[in-house]
């Protein structure tokens, strides 16, 4: 049973296979097997990840990543500056996902599982042997719209520093209310190409970290969830380890380290990290990978589906509709780019996607109030329901979309 598939940051391309029902769970690391595909198979535990063989070829290197326990995990790998090369993620216990990443230079490179998705993961190398081998080449067509793309990506970041600019002059100023007025609008650029963006894991948590990313505040909370959280106070009706609340260890590290010399610390720390993003994405040789794009859709999509649905992204705010529509934005703005080759192969698949955007966007837009859309915790238990389901028929559409974009 499939139960979702693809990824949603950075360059990666995932299935994730669903058993009709859970494993037991085991807490420590389990010996792994290879499979009869030849892919390596990882099994990831709450304190381990061990892999079938530390060594591959170069080419077409596949791996099988079951999740053996009790937390939902992700797998990536690294290239060797640290930019990740793929990624799956949501693995739920007992769960399997599958990864393939096209590798075509040998050397060391770095796997990690994140039991939690959270922290840096429980890393270790893995050494790939063998001649160094020319990348697939995707159709012109698809590489005609990729370059297109990566300048709409470019325009984003550019307005995303400018907007972060205004947003931390109003932090370290004082003008809170102003601030807390534009703190869902300002993430609407990010939101829009976050799996470009995610794609570079030393910026990603630094700009976009939740609580839950920090251990219990071992690691430094930093970014826009940080400064969410100065903005708008965790309340006592808010306080719980339900869906969408705030723990009470994430409300008592707001009492003693949310001080306004802090938090303007913080935003001078996230202006300097969104123009960083900038930087490196306007690099010539910045390479935008061919699977990211054609999974792209289906990433945005499930990023709302997989972390955003429940009302965990902004917490504090409830402003999560506004991450909804900017995830949706980039979506769309994607498959605009390849709908003539999507057309081309199956008018019918173009339409229902077509059709299904408009559904999603026609939900989202009922629930906009003035300039904005409604406070997330005021929108009920049915609504949500039904977004979802929206969002999920929507993505099994989009998960056809490589397979027809990258045919010769």
């Amino acid at each position: 049973m499939v139960i979702s598939s693809t990824f949603s940051r950075g360059l990666r391309t995932a299935t994730i296979v669903g058993l009709a029902a859970a494993t037991p769970i085991a807490l420590a690391a389990c010996e792994a097997k290879s499979d009869s595909e030849g892919a390596i198979t990882v099994t990831s535990t709450d304190d381990g990840c061990t892999l079938s063989t530390s060594e591959a070829q170069t080419g077409q290197v596949n791996f099988e990543v079951k999740n053996s326990g009790a937390k939902v995990t992700e797998f990536y790998i690294y290239a060797q500056n640290n930019r990740v090369l793929g990624e799956v993620e949501n693995i739920g216990p007992g769960l399997t996902g599958k990864l393939g990443v096209e590798i075509v230079e040998p050397g060391t490179y770095t796997v990690a599982c994140k039991p939690g998705m959270v922290g840096s993961g429980i890393r270790q190398d893995l050494k790939v042997t063998g001649e160094k081998k020319a990348k697939s080449e995707a159709p012109a067509d698809v590489e005609a719209a990729k370059a297109r793309y990566l300048e709409y990506v470019r325009g984003q970041v550019d307005a995303l520093v400018a907007q972060t600019d205004t947003f931390v002059n109003a932090v370290k100023s004082g003008d809170l209310e102003t601030a807390r007025n534009t703190f869902g609008q300002v993430r609407t650029s990010w939101e829009r190409v976050e799996p470009v963006a995610e794609s570079f894991p030393d910026l990603d948590p630094l700009i976009d970290m939740r609580w839950d990313d920090t251990e219990d505040g071992k690691v430094e909370f930093t970014g826009f969830h940080r400064i969410e959280r100065f903005l708008f106070p965790p309340q006592a009706s808010q306080i719980g380890e339900a869906e969408g609340q705030i723990s009470p260890a994430d409300a008592a590290d707001a009492k003693v380290k949310d001080t306004k010399d802090q938090i303007a610390k913080i935003a001078d720390g996230l202006l300097a990290n969104v123009k960083v993003l900038q930087t490196e994405i306007n690099k010539d040789d910045f390479v935008f990978e061919t699977q990211s794009f054609v999974k792209g859709p289906q990433a945005l999509v499930d990023e709302i589906a997989a972390t955003k649905v429940g009302g965990e992204e902004d917490r504090y705010s409830h402003t999560d509709l506004w991450d909804f529509a900017a995830n949706i934005d980039g979506a769309e703005t994607l498959i605009a780019e390849m709908q003539p080759m999507i057309s081309k192969s199956s008018p019918e698949l173009m339409n229902k996607i077509t059709q299904q955007f408009e559904a999603i966007r026609s939900a989202i837009n009922a629930l906009r109030e003035g300039d904005g859309y409604r406070s997330y915790d005021k929108v009920d238990a049915a609504t949500r329901r039904d977004l979802s389901d929206k969002i999920d028929a929507l993505s099994a559409s989009l998960s056809q979309v490589p397979g027809i974009v990258l045919q010769k």
